[in-house]
């Protein structure tokens, strides 16, 4: 069993626009995104966050965002849930 911190985690969304007029104030582009779920894996960069895990009996599924800090605006945590090991893709 492992312990996972339960967080919500507000950041900008950024975007790429093929074909499109240039924005004239790029900050307009970003969208201000709350994700909310359980913080898989930090790392220096960025934060994994599960939002979605689904147990079969011969895999791991999960919907999850890879946030980069410097989007981060903000992040609190709402307690803790502890899991058994989680499969990951190679296991």
């Amino acid at each position: 069993m492992k312990k996972f911190d339960i967080v919500a985690v507000l950041w900008d969304d950024h975007i790429a626009f093929e074909r499109s007029a240039l924005l004239k104030s790029p900050d307009m582009a970003l969208i201000p995104t709350l994700t909310v779920g359980f913080l898989f894996k930090e790392t220096k960069e960025v934060v994994l966050i599960v939002s979605n895990l689904e147990r079969y009996p011969d895999r791991d599924e999960a919907n999850y965002l890879v946030i980069l800090k410097s989007c981060i605006k903000g992040m609190k945590k709402y307690g803790s849930i502890e899991l058994k090991k989680i499969r990951y893709r190679s296991d």
